[in-house]
């Protein structure tokens, strides 16, 4: 961790910015307290008298605001608590609020006030969609219908397809706050007074014919001394001709000028759109070598005319397709509001819309204008980097009266105030519409206010990062700043910017550096070489909690492997399942890129159409059969016939089509298996696609194919839930009006393009994989930055709308042209890709992992929007020569410091799991979610008896089947289920609180019910653990990586003759450097049937690792002395 002293050396400006009589502007570095800070000023305001209904506090997720409000809560009592005692009556007016349910909440007070109906709704995101392609179908109607008599729209439909239009149009109706402004500007600015296509045409060959007029020599000559029979060159003569010629004798249409200006371009310039320095045909080609030389002379400059009669003639066109766009999106609006009217309903951004719109217009309903600058005194707004220009406009609604003297707030015991606290650097969410500039020109609202005292602050000492880091950091981000953008949007890192160091302290002085990278020859390699060092890290590496002293092991869930785009996480999650770590895949990555989802959406798509043969094939490929690659190939062509129904009706034999009854030559025994099972059963699941609703036909497929069987693995949590959350998407389209399979098949088409996130699940104890987007905000011990050189890639959208930076005209470009949107746009990418490399170094606290793969000449290649694009030079040549020397370290010499970076080798050999080596290790990390070999289900023989491993330990064989009841909870019941909860989930160290709280959490309702006094039965249940962990032995085998606890375990025992079934649970096994150790939890007296259990799981061990050395334990749980440990038998079986 970084070294700290007793006071912050930004001290001054965090005191100045927590005081609630100050405007402040408050620009917080990365880790450096912010939130602290707000939660301070929020208390100085309780404190000193300030009613929390007169407190508006704004942040910008649900998620953010709850944990503000809970550290609010928890201060005020333990800071003030004659404050807390006072208001502890009315504890729910102190609230932290999302700008989205601040908006929805004033519109719900003032309806009438705002045009809406009373009753208005909040459409979900799902609803937004169905709502937005219902409008958009109907504009593109229109369009085709309006296209004759309007050349605007006409123009539009020939220069993008539908689907692309749709796209564009869906983008801006997203933008719409944004985007039509800056139409609207740029078409007001354009001095090139543009008609009509057909007038732009004659006026790019007017322009062509004085520019061409003008070169050396005369473009006569230029065209006699051209080379003899070379088809470009005759071609492109021609075109020449047609272009020269007087417009009366030979007209031309505005496609036929484009396709001429091309055509002349393919002799005049290269691939790039450069002008040629020499002609494309061999000088052999000409008549003589003066013609040649004369060609070649003229040639950059006839190439210069052309590129310029083309450029204004394609930004001519442009301005065309950017008024017919204009229309379009009008039409596409009116027809958006006209649904959500006709609907009832909101979106997010019509209600932050509305909600300005009303505070707006308060002046002409000065009783609810009253009512609001009465509630309103004090605004804190987190996050304001993240605050798009409309966002901006209703917090500065809300406080402008403050600059004029109005309103009552100027009544309260202090002054009105406004708080604005971000980072221009950590500025990532320009797709939403955030607008980096907005910082500064909020200081100069707030100035307005102020009365000439300061207003900007900053505070850079960080409390989350080690100096090596914060260090290189520094370095790294001072490296960055370039010149060459708008200064509203630049990059920038001043001194008030960069983190502070201990005094005299020298970055990389350390054994082994805290910085490293991991390089391979392409991704596959790198995810593998990230993967192995993370198995070292578990085994051997330490890391610090923030606030402790003592270091502990590493765990999982200590690590965090970030990336740019979330396309990059397969390899990875591959190469940690392959060692046996799990991960977790964090929102923001993809939900319909899952394997259970591409089933789902198989299986949707092909009840939807079985007719086609595409559907069939990804079914047949799906989970839901798991037919191999050659019996695919085998079944082709007739794939849907092999279905075995042509409808829903065909559920008997003679109905089936003849592909149904031929046998295939050549087809596995598995793949055979696989087709007859889905024959038997595919008429009964057609049968119900037009009889039930769509969500049950899903729920009935996946009972009947038991698909929850292959789920099982490293991602069985993750699936389980992503399979939930398709479910409850497909009964929300359903329950929202009449919805078919094929209704159901479209939608999920079409929004299967877009970032929906996984299903959330509990992540404590595995590897987080996420975008750099999703983890602003968060914190790791250990980062690893990966695929640094992959760049962002992708099709350009068909409209690009970019709003003027710093008082700059805005930028329109549609289909092609105006490459100036694309370069704009290249700009502003390369500047936030410097804010999101910012923003991913310094979510590590102790280590950070930089990974990049090699480019085909074995050196280091950023590739164009990538993160390695915008790293120092010296960083990149720092991997090159790490791949180049097969060093075990490099340096980088930064603005300030050197940095020391180990180079992390992967291990050769085959990849191991976590555990260890050989077999053996292999079968442990399995024996928590695939059944060994030796203990796979066995067949149910009516003579077997099923028992459970109690009964047969304490000599009874009467307790028949596993399902013939549970043993009745008590009290003693409950205590000893809840020891061995608390002894697998709970981390080594933690407190009695802590722990108390845990068994509260995890207890059943009918175990509650059970216990007379379930605090106290918490705290002996935290006591019984905290003197197991007194054995240290015991405490480092229970916080090893290689514990796994609760493991099931089948298998067979003969008993005076009878061969039973017996079923039991391992309490924890524990892989170790001899063997294997069987632990088993006792919370009673012992008993002998304690050791016979244990033996029977010991001997069910080393049968399923036959050579492996197996010893039991029994751990007694009981309260310890003050130097004391559990009692613990050991019992040497080998």
């Amino acid at each position: 961790m970084s070294e700290s002293v007793v006071l912050p050396v930004d001290q001054a400006a965090r005191a100045y910015a927590t005081d609630p009589r100050h405007h402040v502007v408050l620009e917080a570095s990365a880790g450096t307290g912010k939130t602290r800070v707000l939660v301070d000023r929020y208390l100085a305001l309780l404190a000193a008298g300030v009613d929390p209904r007169h407190v508006l506090a704004i942040t910008f997720t649900r998620k953010a605001a709850a944990e503000m409000r809970e550290r609010i809560v928890t201060d005020l009592q333990a800071r003030y608590p004659e404050v807390w005692q006072g208001l502890r009556d009315r504890a729910d007016e102190i609230a932290v609020s999302t700008i989205d349910a601040f908006c929805f909440a004033l519109l719900r007070e003032f309806p009438l006030e705002a045009g809406l109906d009373p009753g208005f709704t909040l459409a979900d995101e799902t609803e937004v969609a169905r709502l937005v392609e219902m409008s958009l179908d109907r504009t593109l109607r229109e369009c085709r219908d309006r296209a004759p008599f309007d050349e605007g729209i006409r123009l539009v439909l020939a220069q993008l397809t539908l689907p692309r239009l749709f796209e564009g149009l869906r983008a801006l109706l997203e933008r719409r706050f944004v985007a039509p402004a800056a139409l609207r500007q740029y078409l007001r600015t354009q001095v090139r007074q543009v008609r009509s296509e057909a007038a732009s045409a004659e006026r790019a060959r007017q322009d062509l014919r004085l520019r061409l007029g003008a070169i050396p020599g005369g473009i006569t000559a230029w065209i006699a001394s051209g080379p003899g029979d070379v088809p470009l060159w005759t071609l492109c003569r021609l075109d020449l001709d047609r272009l020269l010629a007087d417009p009366v004798a030979v007209p031309m249409t505005a496609a036929e000028v484009r396709a001429a200006l091309d055509g002349l371009a393919r002799w005049l310039l290269t691939r790039e759109g450069d002008a040629r320095k020499k002609p494309a045909a061999v000088k052999a080609a000409f008549a003589s070598v003066g013609d040649w030389n004369r060609h070649r002379e003229a040639l950059p400059h006839v190439a210069d005319a052309v590129i310029a009669a083309r450029r204004g003639f394609e930004a001519s066109l442009n301005v065309l397709l950017a008024r017919g766009i204009r229309r379009v999106f009008r039409l596409a609006y009116r027809r958006y509001l006209e649904t959500l009217l006709l609907h009832d309903a909101l979106d997010f951004s019509e209600v932050l819309q509305r909600a300005v719109q009303l505070l707006a217009n308060m002046d002409e309903f000065s009783r609810s204008r009253f009512r609001l600058e009465a509630r309103y005194q004090h605004v804190l707004v987190d996050e304001f980097q993240d605050t798009s220009r409309l966002q901006w406009q209703l917090v500065a609604s809300l406080v402008e009266a403050w600059g004029a003297g109005l309103g009552l707030g100027h009544e309260g015991p202090l002054p009105p105030s406004l708080f604005l606290v971000g980072d221009r650097k950590q500025s990532i969410y320009r797709f939403r519409d955030a607008d980096v500039g907005l910082l500064d020109e909020a200081v100069g609202f707030v100035r307005t206010l102020a009365d000439d005292a300061p207003v900007r602050q900053a505070i850079s000492q960080s409390f989350r990062s080690h100096a090596d880091l914060l260090a290189f950091a520094n370095d790294l981000a001072a490296g960055m700043v370039l010149p060459g953008a708008p200064p509203a949007i630049a990059f920038r890192y001043g001194p008030d910017d960069r983190f502070p160091l201990p005094a005299g302290h020298v970055p990389g002085a350390e054994a082994e550096p805290r910085l490293a990278l991991v390089l391979g020859d392409d991704v596959e390699a790198c995810a593998s070489g990230v993967a192995a060092e993370i198995v070292r890290l578990l085994a051997e590496g330490l890391v610090t909690d923030r606030g402790g002293d003592a270091p502990r092991r590493v765990r999982p869930g200590d690590i965090a492997i970030l990336f740019r785009s979330r396309e990059s996480h397969r390899e990875f999650e591959r190469a940690l399942s392959a060692r046996g770590v799990p991960g977790y895949v964090y929102k923001g990555l993809g939900f319909y890129d899952a394997d259970e989802i591409k089933d789902l959406v198989a299986l949707v798509r092909v009840l939807a159409a079985p007719e086609s043969h595409l559907r069939v094939a990804a079914f047949l490929r799906s989970g839901f059969v798991g037919l191999s690659d050659d019996g695919l190939r085998r079944l082709a062509p007739d794939l849907a016939g092999w279905l075995g129904s042509d409808g829903p009706d065909a559920a008997g034999p003679g109905d089936r089509p003849a592909a149904a009854g031929r046998v295939v030559d050549g087809l596995s025994p598995d793949d055979a298996e696989a087709l007859a099972r889905l024959r038997a059963a595919w008429p009964g699941w057609r049968a119900l696609v037009d009889r039930l609703p769509p969500a049950e036909v899903i729920d009935h497929v996946l009972e009947q194919s038991a698909y929850a069987v292959t789920l099982r693995g490293p991602r069985q949590a993750q699936a389980r839930e992503n399979v939930k959350k398709f479910r409850g998407l497909v009964r929300r389209i359903q329950n929202r009006g009449y919805a078919t399979m094929a209704r159901i098949a479209g939608h999920i088409d079409r929004v299967s393009a877009g970032d929906e996130s996984n299903a959330a699940v509990d992540a404590a104890d595995a590897v987080n994989l996420m975008t750099v987007h999703a983890s602003k905000g968060l914190e790791f011990p250990i980062v690893f930055l990966v695929n640094l050189t992959r760049g962002t890639g992708g099709v350009p959208p068909p409209l690009r709308v970019l709003a003027g930076d710093s008082g700059e005209a805005p930028i329109v470009g549609v289909a092609r042209y105006e490459p100036g949107a694309t370069e704009a746009e290249q700009v502003r990418d390369r500047e936030e890709s410097k804010r999101l490399m910012y923003v991913a170094v310094t979510r590590a606290r102790e280590r950070l992992y930089l990974s990049a793969a090699a480019g085909r000449q074995g050196k280091v290649v950023a590739g164009p929007g990538s993160l390695a694009a915008v790293c120092p030079e010296g960083v990149l040549a720092a991997m090159t020569a790490a791949l180049a020397s097969g060093v075990d370290e490099v340096s980088w010499q930064g603005q300030v410091h050197a940095h020391r970076l180990r180079v992390c080798r992967q291990p050769a050999g085959a990849v191991e799991p976590l555990e260890g080596e050989g077999q053996a290790a292999a079968a442990v990390v399995c024996i928590s979610d695939e059944v060994p070999a030796s203990l796979a289900p066995l067949p149910a023989h009516p003579p077997a008896r099923h028992v459970r491993v109690t009964s047969l330990a304490a000599g009874r064989l009467d307790t028949t089947s596993i399902a013939g009841g549970h043993p009745a909870v008590d009290e003693e019941l409950v205590l000893g289920r809840a020891v061995h909860r608390l002894l697998a989930r709970a981390i080594v160290g933690e407190s009695t609180a802590v722990l108390a709280q845990r068994v509260l959490a995890d207890l059943e309702p009918d175990e509650r019910l059970a216990v007379r006094d379930v605090a106290a039965l918490a705290d002996d249940v935290a006591a019984l653990v905290q003197g197991v962990w007194g054995d240290h032995a015991l405490r480092d085998a229970l916080a090893s990586p290689a514990a796994r606890f609760e493991v099931p375990i089948v298998f067979r025992h003969e008993h005076a003759g009878e061969v039973c079934l017996v079923r039991g649970t391992v309490d924890c096994l524990v892989r170790t450097a001899a063997g294997v150790r069987v632990l088993e939890f006792k919370t009673g007296q012992p008993q002998p049937s304690h050791r016979r259990q244990l033996a029977l799981y010991v001997d069910a061990v080393r049968a399923m690792l036959p050579g492996a050395q197996v010893e039991g334990q029994l751990v007694y749980a009981a309260r310890r002395p003050a130097a004391s440990s559990p009692r613990a038998a050991r019992l040497p079986f080998d």
